[in-house]
């Protein structure tokens, strides 16, 4: 009968929504348990990695002085340290109190390097806290996605298994880089982010360098007729310096016609590594103190600041500067000559700012890498795209 097929459609359709319901929590949560599953086998591989950082920056520190039980506890303790950001909620200064702690900062890793490894050389000690800093991150890696891990096994939020499920890959990726990023520092090997300082001292002419801001230097060179005012900082310990406060120095001194800076940019999944590209404003990244000590000083000297930036993933960043990269900065030499001939007139002087990480990059032509590793077969499975546009 009709009547009763319709009924039994009916119960049926209740039956099984009732059913549903009454299992959907279960089945979630048994969605959630596999992505516990992942997520603790993520955290032993965290855990792996910041070990093999730590490691190997304690090995090399261990070359330069204390004796191992001495210097581990210490660097140990070290790998928690933190800085507190100043408040932003009375914006008027904030930027000098920033600079004020990261200061400090700085000065706490010298202070620790120096009581580790008291025997090491300046550029030596530069580059062990680059290599300090890489155990740091990968450490702070690992106690962030394991402090998910334990808070969403207590409070078992389906949500929070999701979110770090969704980013293990990434997470993953990221450790790598580091590990990579600290063995380089230990080698004082150059890194993609050096592109920027890179490009600048193959500029420069055997010009002397001079060092008025702390781990920053800059030289006098000519091109066709301009005066070049080379800066970057100072090598090839690994150093980022002040780039910023001495560009600002030396346009508050100089009648300075223009502001060429290079470094390394973030690329987009698609794009090509080494690709050099053109823009305007200050190119440099990290705390916006350099930022804007530059900005400050162009405004005020109606200064035009150019920027050229070779794109680049941010695991190449932290890894060995490859040849892909190092082709992008030949590129980029020929770049910023060409923008002084075009915006720049003879008799004048141009600031031409190389932004980055200087490690492994010295002040002359003696001191520059001459070989590049070849870049790595990306794998389907890795994040990097292996699509390049036609051209």
């Amino acid at each position: 009968m009709p009547e009763i097929d319709i009924v039994w459609w009916i119960l049926a359709s209740i039956i099984f929504f009732a059913v549903i319901t009454l299992l959907s929590p279960q089945m979630m949560w048994l969605q959630a348990r596999a992505g516990l599953t992942q997520m603790r086998k993520a955290v032993v591989d965290l855990d792996k990695m910041a070990k093999e950082s730590k490691k190997i920056a304690l090995k090399a520190i261990m070359k330069h002085g204390r004796p191992k039980q001495d210097v581990e506890k210490e660097f140990s303790d070290f790998l928690d340290f933190f800085a507190i950001e100043p408040v932003s909620e009375d914006p008027v200064g904030v930027l000098k109190r920033l600079e004020h702690i990261l200061d400090v900062r700085n000065k706490r890793f010298k202070d620790a390097i120096a009581r580790l490894a008291p025997n090491a050389d300046p550029e030596t000690a530069a580059n062990l806290e680059m290599a300090m800093e890489g155990a740091m991150a990968n450490y702070t890696l690992y106690r962030l996605v394991r402090h998910f891990l334990v808070l969403a096994e207590k409070t078992k939020n389906i949500q929070i298994v999701m979110l770090v499920q969704m980013n293990i890959p990434f997470l993953k990726t990221f450790a790598k880089a580091f590990v990579d990023a600290t063995k380089a520092f230990v080698e004082g090997k150059p890194i993609g982010d050096g592109v920027g300082p890179l490009t600048v001292v193959k500029m420069v002419k055997g010009a002397k360098f001079y060092e008025p801001v702390e781990d920053t230097v800059y030289s006098e060179t000519e091109f066709e007729g301009r005066k070049l005012l080379i800066v970057k900082a100072k090598g090839p310990g690994g150093r980022v310096g002040k780039p910023g406060e001495l560009i600002a120095r030396l346009a508050k001194k100089r009648k300075v016609a223009r502001i060429i800076m290079i470094d390394a940019a973030g690329k987009l999944e698609g794009e090509a590594s080494g690709e050099v590209v053109e823009g305007v404003g200050a190119a440099i990244g990290g705390p916006p103190v350099e930022k804007y000590k530059i900005e400050e000083i162009a405004v005020k000297r109606k200064i035009p600041i150019d920027a050229i930036v070779i794109k680049e993933s941010y695991t190449e960043s932290l890894k060995p500067l490859n040849k892909r990269l190092a082709k992008g900065v030949d590129e980029a030499v020929e770049r910023v000559k060409n923008a002084i001939r075009q915006r720049t007139k003879p008799g004048d002087t141009v600031i031409v700012a190389g932004i980055g990480n200087t490690i492994g990059i010295g002040q002359s032509a003696k001191d520059l890498p001459t070989e590049f590793p070849t870049p790595a077969e990306e794998k389907k499975d890795e994040i990097e795209s292996t699509y390049l546009p036609v051209r």
